[in-house]
């Protein structure tokens, strides 16, 4: 059986079009697990954070500033997740998950409290 590869300049164009409009979420599960909603949370003031991101290098993007989330509902928060749009989009052209992973621990808000991803937090790379 044969390993298959991505070539840098591929692995950088994916990396070029998340870091071109990258939506951070917050999520109570695993958002491919989550059906319809993706386990994203909702309510209070959650909204998804317009995040930059670094120019590829080395196969791989940071993001350049603090993701602040404010007023949220009481919840827990395992996973992040990063979108090409900030609302769901339209049925002709749905907004698409692009990414996603695990925060460092999952942590409970509580009603009106707020979360912040760091600077640098997230970080996406292909080996």
């Amino acid at each position: 059986m044969a390993d298959g590869s991505i070539t840098d300049e591929q692995a950088h164009e994916w990396l070029e079009d998340i870091s071109k409009g990258a939506w951070i979420s917050l999520h109570y599960d695993n958002p491919t697990l989550g059906g319809e909603d993706k386990a994203e949370i909702s309510g209070g003031g959650y909204t998804r954070y317009k995040m930059p991101f670094s120019q590829p290098s080395n196969r791989g993007i940071h993001s350049t500033e603090d993701a602040r989330f404010t007023g949220l509902v009481q919840t827990k928060l395992v996973y992040f997740g990063i979108w090409n749009k900030k609302g769901a989009g339209s049925k002709s052209d749905p907004a698409r998950l692009m990414a996603y992973g695990e925060l460092p621990q999952p942590t409970m808000v509580l009603n009106g409290k707020g979360y912040v991803l760091h600077e640098q937090m997230i970080m996406i790379s292909f080996g």
